[in-house]
């Protein structure tokens, strides 16, 4: 479970090992609603948003002991957080902000999409029972754009949509530092090298 993003998800993932184990490559899939995260229950407004992740990571691994690997490798993120909102949108307008002939009561469709590249680095440990618990962390960077999927209104006329800590306009982007933190439970299926 995604549980520090305000984009939360739960996640699940496979990992594969490629050739004779040294190298492998991991790809999660995750889902969200606003309604898994806990820093809305205290609002008295919660916006409707579903999130879609998917994270691909590419493992080499560099210190094998009996149980415990250690990993180094390149991975992407992609996120795209839909969100939903009723709005009143000006009609007929002359200029970017009016006047308007009418206003007209629609539902609209704005996605931020976020793509990532993270340097990743990380340990796997492996209990007896064959449960393992990775740890990692990683460095790189992201760029975010905003996109509007409302049929027939520009994205110019539809308002931005507010989160708990930003406003997703429809042709906004940007490109930032990111960093990854995060804990990974899993269960060995095949063959472990002892």
């Amino acid at each position: 479970m995604a549980m520090f993003d305000y984009d939360n998800t739960v996640q699940f993932g496979v990992e594969v090992p490629l050739g004779k184990g040294d190298v492998s490559i991991q790809q999660d899939l995750g889902f969200g609603h606003s309604s898994f995260n806990f820093g809305y229950q205290d609002r008295d407004w919660m916006p409707d948003k579903q999130t879609f992740k998917s994270r691909t990571h590419l493992q080499f691994y560099f210190v094998e002991k009996r149980r415990m690997r250690a990993y180094i490798g390149p991975e992407f993120l992609f996120k795209k957080v839909v969100y939903r909102e009723n709005q009143w949108i000006g009609r007929d307008c002359t200029g970017g902000f009016g006047p308007c002939s009418f206003f007209q009561n629609q539902d609209v469709r704005v996605d931020r999409n976020v793509g990532a590249l993270h340097a990743r680095f990380g340990w796997q440990f492996v209990t007896p029972s064959r449960i393992t618990i990775d740890l990692f962390t990683g460095l790189g960077f992201r760029y975010v754009f905003t996109t509007s999927h409302t049929p027939g209104v520009p994205d110019s006329e539809i308002r931005g949509i507010d989160d708990l800590w930003e406003n997703a306009r429809p042709g906004k982007s940007d490109i930032m530092p990111s960093i990854v933190l995060g804990v990974h439970f899993g269960v060995i299926l095949g063959k472990y090298r002892r």
